[in-house]
This record gives structure tokens, C-alpha cells and sequence, in this order.
């Protein structure tokens, strides 16, 4: 009776709220404040009870006493010392978890004891991502049993079978090599009883490629499907190599989005181990998220912050075991930076005074995350079973299909960032002309770090480790044509370019590219389209000039002239002066700013108008052609 009567006051509230609606928004239907998200998934303005109806539950609710995760932040290092005195920096300020990437500079077991000497195995857990440096894993693992630490330490020391595939287009060592030496090491922790998670399933990299939510997921878990059927042939059953995963995933700024595609991640990992087989005691999926690169700027890199810290909290209340918020100067700041110490920070803020690690599953209820959270699972459970009955991921993958249909999420998303329907703070909405970066900035890291073991001769001999003979496996080079790599892209690469050329230009000229604006009209009635004008230069990392009397507008020296003024202003305005400055400059090119001038354009010789509804970015392109602005 309690729960009818509630329904129905629900239901009336909804009806009246949608009554109130259609009158605000003049006998429209609330239709019009739907939004189609780049998923395909349709976004109503309100969520209500009703909506979730048709929520299938398809997995348990998580049996956690605590919404907790370990803080793992990565640490770079050159050589054990210095590793070893960054670990005791980073467990002096809290953090329990050390995620590190190189490895080239532990190669025997003196090294990685010096480096290691501080973690506690009982209280740290390790992520360490080994890339193509298969054989740290055997060595590691024979430095924890001589150490009597193996059954003690807990973490992930693994690597990611497709992903030299999805970045190089190549495999350094067979896949099939790569299983057997995955199946190799599942087995030798499982006979020397230690915990280690050794196989990394990177999704993240379908996010840095452009991907939308449903894409990440479709191909994170086909991925990791390929994966699982090859140990399941080697022998392993589901329930073993489920204990062995550990799954990357990155964090974007779409707030609900990225707890939706967490949690819905969480069901298709349950829906796939019943479908395997898997037991009610098969393990939960072991969550790693890392914060976006995809959206993070160079310029205004203070933003980041903001950006890192929404994505950490949505990581947050998603529920993951592990994460990584990366520093908000990431793209030229030195190791040991303030960036790394507010990211680390920026995590204890969320567990010890936003408290969300004592509440489990925060976003459990909440109507429009389960809908949404729902509507994710299911539309890539379906993709994900398509591609299982076509043949597998890697199929696909030497088909070009992903690569493809990332591409083209990818494309999609940049030309709404040139289009300006997407608005990145600091790059194409509020740019500060004054920030500085081309000085101080510094060439991106390549992963040299990790080189290819394939041409490793150690790679045989740490095999020894876990298997005394090697005779049985064949380390082949390559079994597979090379495929297409995946395009790593940031949204804001090309605008960036644009203020780098500009940066460029002002060190070589001594002042900074600029634009004449000539303004006609009173100020009151020009300055929204001047505020605006000033705002989408800048973007581009030009400077503007304003003038507004004839003695100026004569004077003009530069090559770029924009008129800039309320429509009705420009009817009482003599267009002439534009013939008497092309005279005099030949280079002269005018633009007017608003829509509908086609006749006075063409009587005037104004070359475009310049909108709110243009290619923002394409426009910028021309005008640094005009200007002489170019790469030196």
C-alpha cells in the first residue's frame, strides 16, 4: 500500500514537473531537451522511477564492506638509488601502491633488491606495468622467493599481450609465445602460492585512440576475451585466470558517463565469467583506472587540475580497487613536481574528507546512473558476443575494423572542438594569449624504456625460472602480418600546434601576430561580438588590434582587418575605405563578423564572415597562412 501510494506521488509529481516544462518551454515538447551522447544513448532532461523498470540487474551486488582503493601513483626513476629513495618519498606521504613503467635498469637481482628494499610486502601492493620486458617478470618473481616474500606481496606484475600490437602495429615476440610464457607464470604462482596479477588488460588505450564509452568497452572485453580462450587452451580454467587479471581503464571528463561505463564494465565481466563457466566463487573484477590524457591541455594546465580531480572522484565513486590520477603538468614538468604531489594528494582528499571509501557503491539508486549504467552494458554486450561469433578480437583487429571506428569517434570529437560545440578551457573558449609554453616545454617520453624482448637473449634464460626447460616453446620473432596501429590523439593537440607556431613567430619577430579589428557603433553594442572575436583569436594565439576612427582605419598596416558591429551599424557604414587600403596593400584581406552580408561582402572585396557557426580551427589555419605564422 506504502509503496503504491509513493509510485503514484511520484507519478503526479512527474506529470505536473512535465506540465511546468512544456509551458517554460512554450508548447514544446520536453523532447527538445534530449541529448544524443556520442554512445547513441539518449539523454532525457529528468530521471525518475519509472525509468528504471527495465533495469536488468545481471549481477549480484558487490559483496564490500568498504568503498577503499589503493593509491597508485606512477614513479619514474633512471636507476635502483633513485627508485629506491622515491618509494620512501611516496610511502612517507600515504601512498600504498607503486606503479612503474621502466624497467630497463633492473637487470639483476642486486639491482631490483636495492630498488625494492623499502616496500613494505605485507601493507604495499605493486602495479607494475612491464610492457615488452617479459623477462622482468620471472626475475622479480625469483627476487620475492629468495626474498620469502612471495606469498606476502600483492599487486600486478604483468603486461598487456595486444598491446605492442594496438600502439606499433607489431608484436615483438609471438603471441602465441606471449601466452605460453602468461601461462608459464600463472602456473609458477599458483605452485609458489603467490597473488600477483600477471596479466594487464590495457582499455585505456582505446580511450586515448578517441573511443566513446560503448567502444571502450566492446573492445577491452573482446580483448580480453582472445586472452582468456588462449590460457583456457593451455590448460588454466576460468576461475584461475580470473584471479590474474587486472583491467586498465581511463577516466574521461564525462562526469555520469564515467561512473556509468565503471560500473557497467563491473556487470559485462560478471555476465562473461558465467558465460565461461566461472562459479559463484570466481573472483570480482580487479579495477585499475588511470586519469585521461585524451582531454588534458598544455596550455592553462592549471585547468587539468580540475579536470583530474572530477575524473578522479567519478573513478572514485564507480567503486575501482587502484588508481592513477596523473599530474596536471604532465606534458613538461620535471619528476618529483608540484603536479605529482597534488595528484597523490588530490586522492586522499577524496578518501579521507570526501569519505567516499566508506560508502559502498555510491551511485547505487540514483536513477539516471543505473539507466545509463544499463543502457552501456547491454549495447556492448551485444557488440562484444558479435565479435565473438565472427571470429574473435584479433580477427577483427587484422581487419581494421577498431581501428576504424575509433578514427572515426575520433574525428567526430575533434571537429566539435573545431566546430565549437565542444569547449576546452584554456584551448578554444578563454585562452590566455599571456601563457607561455613553447620554452619550457619538453619532448614527450618515448617508451624506450621498454625494449623489445624479442631480440633479448635474457628473455630465454629468465624462462628458465618458470619452466627448466625451454625446449617445449618456441620463441618465434612474429607469427602475424603487421596491423594497423591505433592513432593516439588529444583533443586539443592541433589547437595547441597553432599557439606553439604563434610562440614561434613572437620570438622570432619580437611582437606577436596580430589581427586589426575595426569596430563601428557605440561600445555597448559592439563589445559582445568584439568580447567574442578577441576570445576565438586568442584561441589561435593571435592578438588583437582595435580601432575605430577613420584616421586609424587608414593608418592600418597589417595584412588581416576585421569589421566587427551590430548588423544595423553596418548599413550606415561607406564600405570604400576597403578598396583605398587594397590599393595601397595588395596583401589587405577583410572579414566581417556576423551572417547574412553576402551583397556587401561582394560590392566591399571582404573576403569571409567570421560566426558563432563556423570551423573555428580552419579559419585560425588561414589566417596564420595570411599572417605568415608557420612552424620554424
Amino acid at each position: 500500500m506504502g509503496d503504491g501510494q509513493g509510485m503514484t506521488q511520484t507519478k503526479g509529481k512527474w506529470i505536473d514537473w512535465k506540465a511546468e516544462a512544456e509551458k517554460a518551454l512554450k508548447g514544446k515538447g520536453i523532447e527538445c531537451l534530449n541529448s544524443l551522447t556520442y554512445e547513441g544513448i539518449t539523454l532525457k532532461p529528468l530521471y525518475v522511477k519509472e525509468d528504471t523498470d527495465f533495469v536488468i540487474q545481471t549481477s549480484k551486488r558487490e559483496d564490500r564492506k568498504h568503498n577503499n582503493w589503493r593509491v597508485s601513483q606512477v614513479l619514474f626513476a633512471d636507476d635502483p638509488s633513485t627508485l629506491c629513495k622515491r618509494i620512501k618519498h611516496a610511502k612517507a606521504r600515504g601512498q600504498d601502491s607503486f606503479y612503474l613503467k621502466n624497467f630497463s635498469f633492473l637487470e639483476n637481482k642486486q639491482e631490483i633488491a636495492a630498488a625494492f628494499q623499502s616496500i613494505d610486502w605485507e601493507q604495499d601492493s605493486i602495479f607494475f606495468d612491464v610492457g615488452e620486458k617479459f623477462e622482468f617478470i620471472p626475475r622479480f618473481l625469483q627476487y620475492l622467493k629468495e626474498s620469502q616474500n612471495v606469498k606476502a606481496a600483492k599487486g600486478t606484475l604483468g603486461f598487456d599481450p595486444y598491446e605492442s600490437l594496438l600502439i606499433k602495429g607489431e608484436a615483438p615476440i609471438a603471441l602465441g609465445t606471449q601466452y605460453d610464457f602468461l601461462a608459464d607464470s600463472i602456473k609458477w604462482c599458483q605452485k609458489n602460492q603467490s597473488s600477483v596479477r600477471t596479466i594487464l588488460i590495457k582499455g585505456n588505450l582505446y580511450h586515448e585512440a578517441g573511443g566513446h564509452s560503448v567502444q571502450e568497452l566492446v573492445y577491452t572485453f573482446s580483448h580480453a576475451l582472445d586472452v582468456i580462450n588462449e590460457l583456457i587452451n593451455r590448460g588454466l580454467s576460468i576461475t584461475t585466470i580470473a584471479k590474474r587479471l587486472a583491467f586498465t581503464f581511463a577516466i574521461g571528463s564525462n562526469f555520469y558517463m564515467e561512473i556509468a561505463k565503471l560500473r557497467a564494465a563491473k556487470q559485462i565481466w560478471a555476465s562473461l565469467l558465467h558465460a565461461l563457466g566461472g562459479d559463484e566463487v570466481s573472483p570480482s573484477m580487479f579495477l585499475h583506472a588511470v586519469t585521461s590524457s585524451f582531454n588534458k591541455s598544455a596550455f592553462d594546465i592549471h585547468v587539468n587540475l580540475l579536470r583530474t580531480t572530477t575524473e578522479g572522484f567519478a573513478a572514485a565513486v564507480a567503486g575501482v580497487d587502484e588508481l592513477t590520477i596523473l599530474p596536471f603538468d604532465l606534458f613538461f614538468a620535471e619528476e618529483g613536481s608540484l603536479g605529482e604531489r597534488i595528484a597523490r594528494n588530490t586522492q586522499f582528499i577524496l578518501k579521507e574528507e570526501s569519505l567516499i571509501s566508506r560508502v559502498v557503491d555510491p551511485a547505487a539508486g540514483a536513477y539516471y546512473i543505473e539507466v545509463l549504467t544499463n543502457e552501456l552494458a547491454e549495447k556492448a554486450w551485444r557488440e562484444i558476443v558479435k565479435i565473438d561469433e565472427n571470429g574473435g578480437f584479433l580477427r577483427l583487429l587484422t581487419k581494421g575494423t577498431p581501428q576504424k571506428e575509433l578514427k572515426k569517434t575520433a574525428d567526430t570529437r575533434l571537429q566539435d572542438v573545431n566546430w565549437q560545440k565542444t569547449k576546452i578551457i584554456g584551448i578554444n573558449a578563454f585562452a590566455n594569449l599571456e601563457d607561455r609554453v613553447l620554452a619550457k616545454r619538453k619532448e614527450k617520453k618515448v617508451e624506450a624504456e621498454n625494449p623489445s624482448a624479442g631480440s633479448n637473449p635474457s628473455f630465454a634464460e629468465a624462462w628458465k625460472i618458470l619452466n627448466e626447460s625451454v625446449s617445449t616453446h618456441s620463441i618465434d620473432k612474429q607469427e602475424l602480418h603487421p596491423v594497423q596501429p591505433l592513432t593516439i590523439v588529444r583533443l586539443a593537440e592541433h589547437y595547441e600546434q597553432l599557439r606553439f607556431h604563434s610562440e614561434a613567430y613572437e620570438q622570432y619577430h619580437g611582437y606577436k601576430p596580430t589581427v586589426t579589428v575595426m569596430v563601428f557603433g557605440r561600445l555597448k553594442d559592439y563589445k559582445p561580438r568584439l568580447d567574442f572575436l578577441t576570445g576565438l583569436l586568442a584561441s589561435g594565439g593571435l592578438q588583437v588590434d582595435v580601432v575605430s576612427s577613420e584616421s586609424e582605419i587608414t593608418a592600418i598596416k597589417g595584412n588581416i582587418m576585421i569589421c566587427c558591429g551590430k548588423d544595423e551599424d553596418y548599413e550606415c557604414v561607406d564600405f570604400s575605405f576597403i578598396n583605398e587600403i587594397k590599393a595601397v596593400n595588395k596583401q589587405a584581406t577583410f572579414f566581417i563578423v556576423g551572417n547574412g552580408h553576402d551583397k556587401k561582402m561582394e560590392e566591399s572585396g571582404i573576403s569571409g564572415s567570421v560566426t558563432a557557426n563556423m570551423n573555428a580551427y580552419e579559419y585560425l589555419v588561414t589566417l596564420h597562412q595570411l599572417i605568415g605564422v608557420r612552424e620554424r
